[in-house]
């Protein structure tokens, strides 16, 4: 199995923490995997990477945070982009409360899938208490790439 990158937008913490738990949960599963900042990494390298997992919070009225708008727009506004290389899920933090429940996570998850990526398991959106919601997703990404890195 190739290195699980796990990209964060967050912008209060939230998807910062639990991408590193995540990250934490695979490497006791024996899949490699490496957490980094979307503000600190070029959209552009998502032509380097094989499988990515995306944890993102929706910031104000459906945005990506902003560590995370310059990915966002990247692949928005990338006509010619071509991802069909790319294996990726999609993890969105959100608050029911608020209109655009997990906006960031739907947008990134239609666009990924837009210019050609393979999702490895479905988007999983998650409210306020994600620590109960995410474990039978995780277990079943878990599982998909174990199976992969068999192949």
């Amino acid at each position: 199995m190739a290195l699980l990158h796990i990209l964060f937008g967050s912008q209060t913490g939230n998807a910062q923490n639990l991408a590193h738990q995540i990250s934490q949960e695979l490497d006791q599963s024996g899949i490699e995997s490496l957490v980094m900042d979307m503000g600190e990494v070029d959209p552009e390298s998502i032509h380097h990477f094989k499988n990515i997992l995306i944890v993102t919070s929706t910031y104000g009225d459906g945005e990506a945070p902003d560590n995370a708008s310059d990915w966002m727009s990247y692949l928005k506004f990338a006509d010619e982009l071509n991802l069909s290389h790319l294996n990726y899920s999609v993890l969105g933090l959100g608050d029911t409360y608020y209109p655009f429940f997990c906006q960031c996570g739907k947008d990134f998850d239609h666009y990924l899938s837009k210019h050609g990526g393979h999702s490895l398991v479905p988007r999983i959106d998650c409210d306020l208490y994600y620590e109960e919601q995410y474990g039978p997703w995780l277990n079943e990404l878990i599982k998909v790439l174990k199976d992969r890195s068999r192949e």
